[in-house]
Formats: structure tokens, C-alpha cells, sequence
């Protein structure tokens, strides 16, 4: 399914049930909802959080989490008349043009995990948390 085609289904199906008058201040107020329980779920799953559920449960309860996300993001660029897969196109060539470069982004992946191997060495126990260095401080 396309984005667009996505997009149209919901207009219709809000426009049907009257919740296309809904505030885009309080759309966006219900996606930091989701957000919200997007962090419970990803807490739960990088053990920070205790469950009795399965990584298969967890991620099941994060597809429909990030899939409510989305559907309010649609929601939301469909109150501004955003063609979403105009979006999507464009964003995606700033997103290659920005990052052109793979070399550079494997540098930086790599700086990014020195950083949490030091981070975690805090979290251990191992360092105290002003020895570990920024990104970027070499």
C-alpha cells in the first residue's frame, strides 16, 4: 500500500466517525502518547524494564505501537494537506545528498560506539561519569 493510498483510508474513515475536526495540537498531543508507549516497549525489550514477555511479544506490541505513531502522523499531515509520499521522496534525496559520503558515516558510526563502550564502563562502574569523554573530544 502506498502512502498516499494509506492516508486517503484514514481521511475517509475520520471524516465518516467526525474526527477529522479534531485539533492538529491534540493529534500531535496523542502521537507523543504513542511515543510514550513506544519508550515502554524499547525499555522492555533492552532489559531497563522487567517483563514476563517474550522478544517475540515485545516486538509484536512495537509494531502496533509504531503503527498507531504513524497513524497519527498521517493524521497530521492530512490536517495540512501534506502529500506524504511527496514527503517521504523528498526527504529521502536530502537524506542521500546529507550522507553521500559511507565512508564518513562508518566513521562516525564507529566514534558513536566508542562513546557507548565508554558510557557503559560508567554504567558498570568502571569510570566516573566525567571521564567519559564526548563525541567528538577524541
Amino acid at each position: 500500500m502506498e502512502f498516499s493510498e494509506y492516508q486517503l483510508q484514514l481521511r475517509e474513515l475520520e471524516r465518516e466517525r467526525g474526527w477529522d475536526r479534531v485539533l492538529p495540537s491534540h493529534t500531535f498531543l496523542h502521537m507523543s502518547e504513542e511515543l510514550g508507549e513506544i519508550g515502554r516497549v524499547l525499555q522492555c525489550l533492552e532489559g531497563y524494564r522487567g517483563t514476563d514477555r517474550s522478544r517475540k511479544a515485545l516486538c509484536a506490541e512495537l509494531a502496533g505501537e509504531l503503527a498507531d505513531l504513524m497513524a497519527f502522523v498521517f493524521k497530521l499531515a492530512s490536517q495540512h494537506d501534506i502529500d506524504v509520499d511527496g514527503a517521504m521522496r523528498a526527504q529521502l534525496a536530502k537524506f542521500v545528498a546529507r550522507y553521500r559520503d559511507i565512508e564518513q558515516g562508518r566513521r562516525e558510526m564507529a566514534r558513536y560506539t566508542a562513546y557507548q563502550e565508554q558510557y557503559l564502563s560508567w554504567v558498570k562502574g568502571e569510570r566516573d561519569l566525567q571521564d567519559v569523554q564526548e563525541i567528538g573530544d577524541g
